[in-house]
């Protein structure tokens, strides 16, 4: 296979970035918000990342860094008459890639971000090391953390994802950014039915959330295209043998026309969020389920994947502040 795994290698090619950074995402609950991609590709390679199907993919062991993000984020916010409220990292990779030459230009870029006021909000299966965390203890209330994180089981991350950070190493980030005062929620994405939903797994990872203060998380199941079904295919058969065929799963239109894939039917997704939001209501932890990735089933305001949902004006864009 061409999938990377623990310890492979990933090419990073630098590339120069054209045209605005501060654009909005297609993605429904950023569509209001400015969102940035350092890369193109991750060095993760999460069996399940639906960014493999879109068209600018560069292929596993491949990264696509535009190391002038920094400078054009600084030229743009000095041209405009006003700035956004906040930012968001990443829709389509990931920030916190354990690369340095990406987490330099990650830093860079967040750090002119948050010297400008504008609030930064970011989604990792990565670290979030002493570097980041001296960076946003200087400005908590400015930063909105997501870590995403289903399972305790290893087993599962090295099958799944094991170029993103180990579930430890996740837990240990939470703890540093709930302990600087930073709003952090746990992103339960993508749960896998009978695997990392069951009330063993989920009861672990809620016990050790509650310790690190955590209380909201987000949720939402996995959902599979052809671009890398038959990967992960394999990759659920080694993990459960005796679990359903994916091919067997209806599939499922997501919200605003961004397309679908195969998922459990909405229903079942009812019940199984139901059981969920049961289990962490016992631990004091609020749960809201993804409505991009569940159209007509969330009904709370949604993921909230870039935190608390930011004041709009009466065309329904964000306000912003004034320089």
């Amino acid at each position: 296979d061409d999938h990377l795994g623990e310890g492979a290698v990933v090419a990073v090619e630098r590339r120069k970035r054209k045209g605005p950074v501060l654009s909005a995402s297609s993605i429904p609950c950023l569509r209001h918000i400015p969102t940035i991609n350092i890369t193109e590709g991750c060095a993760h390679g999460c069996a399940y990342c639906y960014t493999q199907g879109y068209s600018g993919y560069p292929g596993a062991g491949r990264v696509v860094l535009y190391d002038n993000i920094p400078d054009l984020v600084e030229a743009e916010l000095r041209r405009k008459r006003k700035r956004p409220r906040r930012a968001y990292f990443s829709p389509s990779s990931d920030a916190f890639q354990p690369l340095p030459e990406v987490l330099e230009i990650t830093y860079q870029t967040m750090s002119n971000l948050l010297q400008a006021g504008v609030e930064v909000a970011f989604l990792t299966k990565g670290v979030v090391n002493e570097r980041f965390l001296t960076l946003f203890s200087q400005c908590p209330a400015q930063v909105f953390a997501q870590i995403g994180i289903t399972t305790l089981c290893e087993r599962v991350w090295q099958v799944l994802e094991a170029g993103a950070a180990s579930p430890r190493q996740r837990l240990e980030s939470i703890e540093n950014l709930t302990g600087l005062g930073v709003v952090t929620t746990a992103r339960l994405d993508p749960l896998i039915p009978d695997l990392t939903d069951t009330d063993a797994s989920l009861e672990s990872l809620l016990t050790e959330l509650t310790r690190r203060n955590v209380r909201s998380i987000a949720a939402s199941y996995l959902f599979i295209r052809p671009a890398f079904a038959q990967w992960l295919t394999e990759c659920m058969r080694v993990l459960s043998p005796s679990s359903r065929p994916v091919n067997n799963w209806p599939w499922q239109e997501l919200a605003h026309g961004v397309g679908g894939g195969r998922m459990i039917g909405m229903e079942e997704r009812r019940q199984r969020f139901a059981r969920l939001a049961a289990l962490a209501q016992h631990h004091g932890i609020a749960l809201h389920a993804c409505t991009c990735k569940n159209p007509g089933l969330g009904r709370d305001g949604g993921c909230q994947i870039a935190g608390p949902p930011c004041p709009t004006s009466l065309d329904g864009f964000p306000l912003f502040g004034q320089e």
